[in-house]
């Protein structure tokens, strides 16, 4: 986990001094409060984010085992248990991990929901046919961050891994951009490109499958699908 340095009063006046290292963990739905403002995402929405994973899905055939890391409140952990995968949900939230066990035994859907770290899997090698990550990356605002966790993705995956990222390619990513550009608040969502996320995965012998989005020069969000390179092993 990163560590917050104290800055001494000299360090304080010192215009160059160096960033506090950011910790996504930051953002972790442990209060319950942020897990439910989740949890009722506005239905259309959930509806079409979902619809854009169970397209993805339709491409890969002979599918069993799903990661989905990190699975916040459960929403796609709940939808792939549905569609008869076997589904291990994965978040370091404790009001996200409660919220998504609650609406499984609601459901009465048998998957397994658990505590753990994207950064070190307590997985073995190739233990899941895929791994999903869905709305995650672009919280992630270095390249060092991104590829230690895509590195542990394709560690525990045996063919595939689904990646949602935000593309700067589109009408409401250049918005966005333009409005900081004069003088907006920052954005917290990051966007990467597809080629920047697919040298990612290249490095850990996965390469690009295909790539999803509702509309794609409209909506930022989409859904690349990386598969493992047959003479790379797990």
């Amino acid at each position: 986990m990163a560590k917050t340095t104290m800055l001494t009063n000299q360090d304080a006046l010192t215009t160059d001094a160096a960033p506090e290292p950011f910790d996504y963990r930051q953002r972790i739905k442990h209060a319950s409060e942020r897990a439910e403002k989740y949890q009722h995402r506005k239905a259309r929405k959930h509806q079409a984010e979902m619809q854009l994973i169970e397209r993805a899905l339709q491409t890969l055939p002979l599918l069993h085992s799903v990661l989905d890391a990190p699975c916040g409140v459960g929403r796609a952990s709940l939808m792939l248990a549905e569609k008869g995968f076997d589904v291990t949900g994965i978040d370091l939230g404790n009001a996200a991990l409660l919220a998504a066990r609650t609406a499984a035994a609601e459901a009465q859907l048998d998957l397994v929901i658990e505590r753990a770290d994207l950064e070190q899997l307590p997985y073995d090698n190739a233990s899941f046919d895929a791994c999903l990550c869905f709305r995650f990356i672009h919280h992630l605002p270095t390249d060092e961050l991104r590829e230690r966790i895509i590195g542990e993705l394709c560690r525990v995956s045996q063919e595939y891994v689904l990646i949602s990222y935000l593309s700067p390619l589109s009408v409401t990513s250049l918005r966005r951009t333009l409005a900081e550009q004069l003088g907006g608040k920052p954005s917290i969502q990051h966007r990467t490109s597809l080629g920047t996320l697919t040298r990612h995965f290249e490095r850990h012998g996965f390469s690009l499958h295909q790539d999803l989005a509702q509309l794609p020069l409209l909506h930022s969000l989409h859904l690349a699908i990386f598969k493992r390179e047959r003479n790379h092993a797990c």
